[in-house]
């Protein structure tokens, strides 16, 4: 057999040549712009240097230096270049995103952090429920393992008694785990659609949105996808129901049975449907019919109090009212009533006209028509510089000569009215 000869080149030598031949690559695409393209087309060209090294005998000692020596010299020409990298601007922008995340605002993050989750199909929320199922049977294992053994057990007890080693049993934790966590964070949008609906009930939103993810959580765990229901739909009771108790035991300083809530929630629903039916307000028989509560469920459940509001809260399209701004007095007289006053206030004046100045003065002291109130015969006497009795006579002779005059019938329908 012939011996090949290999020459063989010091590392200088060598990646002199590696040099050269890389700068004749990169002058025959100087003239175009760099993008991935010409990336791809650059590293091929520098596997066919190595190939054609290889076939003259050229034998270079590290490899992984060459390819680290070409990555930097790509990545010079790039920032020479000017070309921007498409996933580095992306993941750039997902990160300015993030920072720009509200933290303040427990509800905003909490729809930027499930913006991105999507829809669960039939198929993935019925592989989810099995995971979750297996997840809360090896949970009640553990349980009876605690009130067995009268403590809580060792995982290579728990993986022993559920016929598994513990690498299995791991694995099967962690996917449990990871199929509850998905199950509800593609379905948390629906807890704040539905907490919207019981706003200005007693609780604030976030809190409502709090009670709606314990119903959440509470379905997943429930949900039989087996069954052939969406998992949307079966959640919807759990969290209506969350939110619902929560606002019978928080919302109000005396707390209604929470069976009486759902009278009240029902009675609600059904007086708007029929509202919306027949374009009136139903009365008592077609409500009880509708809920299927006897009449005097009906009138109980009517005459329940209502939810205490703040006169300062924000009210109005634009949450620039409130409702101090807006609920009239009902202590303050009307526009009618002002009227009414002025008008008896003026034909009054014209009738007390008819008579002399004393006795006009000793009636508006007498019946404080002046300041509201109303003076005695001594005090008037006094303010006069007469007699008690001088003054009572004067007040008979005004009243004599009132009942006379005709005008006096003017002043009747204020009596009336």
């Amino acid at each position: 057999m012939h011996r090949l000869e290999r020459v063989r080149f010091t590392e200088t030598e060598s990646i002199k040549v590696m040099n050269s031949l890389i700068a004749e690559a990169h002058q025959e695409n100087s003239t175009e712009n760099r993008s991935e393209i010409d990336v791809f087309n650059l590293a091929h060209s520098e596997i066919e240097i190595q190939e054609m090294c290889h076939s003259k005998g050229i034998a270079v000692r590290s490899g992984r230096q060459t390819e680290r020596r070409a990555k930097r010299a790509r990545a010079a020409e790039k920032a020479t270049a000017g070309v921007i990298n498409v996933k580095c601007g992306t993941s750039g922008k997902k990160k300015r995103s993030f920072q720009e995340v509200d933290y303040s605002d427990p509800l905003r993050y909490l729809r930027g952090t499930t913006s991105t989750s999507k829809l669960l199909s039939a198929v993935e929320e019925l592989e989810l429920s099995k995971g979750i199922q297996d997840l809360l049977k090896l949970e009640r294992l553990q349980e009876e393992l605690v009130g067995r053994n009268g403590g809580q057990p060792t995982f290579a007890q728990w993986a022993t008694a559920a016929g598994v080693d513990q690498k299995t049993l791991r694995k099967r934790l962690n996917y449990g785990t990871f199929c509850k966590d998905k199950m509800i964070k593609s379905n948390i949008r629906l807890v704040i659609s539905i907490a919207k609906n019981y706003q200005n009930a007693g609780l604030s939103l976030q809190d409502l949105v709090q009670e709606g993810y314990r119903g959440l959580v509470k379905g997943a765990e429930k949900f039989d996808a087996s069954k052939g229901f969406k998992f949307s739909t079966y959640a919807h009771w759990w969290i209506k129901q969350a939110v619902r108790r929560s606002l019978s035991e928080q919302s109000r300083t005396i707390r209604l049975p929470f069976h009486m809530v759902e009278a009240t929630y029902r009675v609600r629903e059904a007086k708007k449907q029929l509202y919306s039916e027949n374009g009136r307000h139903p009365d008592y028989v077609e409500v009880a019919v509708a809920t299927g509560l006897s009449m005097k469920r009906v009138e109980t459940v009517l005459l329940t109090p209502k939810a205490p509001r703040s006169l300062d809260q924000k009210i109005g399209i634009n949450q620039n009212l409130k409702p101090s701004e807006v609920i009239a007095d009902p202590e303050a007289e009307t526009s009618e009533e002002i009227l009414i006053k002025q008008f008896m206030k003026a034909d009054l004046n014209q009738v007390l006209d008819t008579l002399n100045p004393r006795e006009k003065q000793v009636l508006r002291w007498r019946f404080g028509l002046e300041n509201g109130r109303m003076k005695t015969l001594q005090e008037i006497g006094e303010s006069m510089g007469v007699s008690r009795e001088r003054i009572r006579q004067v007040e008979a002779c005004a009243f004599r000569k009132l009942k006379s005059k005709k005008k006096m019938r003017n002043l009747r329908q204020y009596l009336i009215s």
